[in-house]
C-alpha cells in the first residue's frame, strides 16, 4: 500500500521525513509554487496526474496531509471521486479543522512583520530560521503563496466522500466542536482523534505516528 503525504504551509516533499523514516511505499507530493497556478483547481489538477502515475499499479494507496496539506488531500479527493477514478482506501488528515469550519481571521495580507508573527504563532518554526534576516526573507514569499492558496478556499456543499476519514489535531490547536464537522464529508466512518500539542503536534508524537501507518499497512 502506497502512502501519498501532502505537506504544510511552508513545507517540502521532505517536511514529514520524521515520521516516514523507512517506509518503503512512502510518496511524498510538493506544492509546485507558482504564480501561474495559485488556484487550488488548478494545483488538484495537477495533483490528480501525479497521483494516477502513482498508482497505476498499485491499488491500495491512502492520502495523509497534514493543515494546507490536509485541505489539498480532502479536495484532492473529492475530486478523484468526481472524476470516478479509484479512491484511497482512507483520508488522514491532521492540524485541520473541518472544511466547513471557515476561519474569519485572514493574514496572507498584513505587513511582512506582522504576518511572520502569525506564523511564529502557529508553533513548529525552529529558533534558527525565527532569528535568521537571510532565512526570514527566504521563507516569507513561499509562506505568503501558500497562505494565498488556503485563505482562497471557500467551502462548497458536494458529494459526501465515499471513504472513511481518520482525523488527528493538537490540544492547543483547536477543540473538538471544530474538528466534529469531518463527519459530514463522508458517509462512511470518522475517527477524531486528540493528541496534546499545537499545530505542529504530529512532530512531537513522531513514534504515534509511524505506529498507526505501519498498522494501516499491515491491516490494509
Amino acid at each position: 500500500m502506497k502512502i501519498i503525504s501532502l505537506h504544510f504551509a511552508g513545507g517540502n516533499k521532505y517536511s514529514l521525513n520524521k515520521i516516514f523514516t523507512n517506509f518503503n511505499n512512502y510518496v511524498p507530493f510538493e506544492l509546485e509554487r507558482n504564480n501561474n497556478i495559485a488556484e487550488l483547481n488548478k494545483i488538484i489538477d495537477r495533483f490528480v496526474i501525479l497521483l494516477k502515475n502513482q498508482v497505476q499499479e498499485e491499488k491500495s494507496y491512502v492520502i495523509y496531509g497534514h493543515s494546507m496539506g490536509a485541505l489539498i488531500a480532502y479536495l484532492l479527493c473529492q475530486r478523484l471521486q468526481e472524476l470516478n477514478y479509484p479512491m484511497p482506501k482512507k483520508l488522514i488528515v491532521s492540524g485541520k479543522k473541518s472544511p466547513s469550519t471557515i476561519s474569519d481571521k485572514k493574514i496572507v495580507n498584513l505587513n511582512d512583520e506582522d504576518f511572520w508573527n502569525e506564523i511564529i504563532a502557529l508553533g513548529g518554526i525552529p529558533d534558527e530560521i525565527k532569528n535568521n534576516p537571510e532565512l526570514i526573507n527566504y521563507y516569507l514569499p513561499i509562506l505568503k503563496y501558500d497562505f494565498k492558496v488556503i485563505e482562497s478556499y471557500q467551502y462548497e456543499n458536494r458529494q459526501k466522500l465515499s471513504i472513511p476519514i481518520d482525523v488527528f489535531y493538537g490540544s492547543d490547536d483547536a477543540i473538538e466542536g471544530e474538528m466534529t464537522g469531518w463527519r459530514d464529508e463522508t458517509t462512511r466512518e470518522v475517527n477524531i482523534t486528540q493528541l496534546k500539542g499545537n499545530h505542529f503536534f504530529i512532530f512531537n508524537h513522531s513514534d504515534y505516528f509511524r505506529n498507526y501507518f505501519n498498522n494501516l499497512i499491515r491491516n490494509t
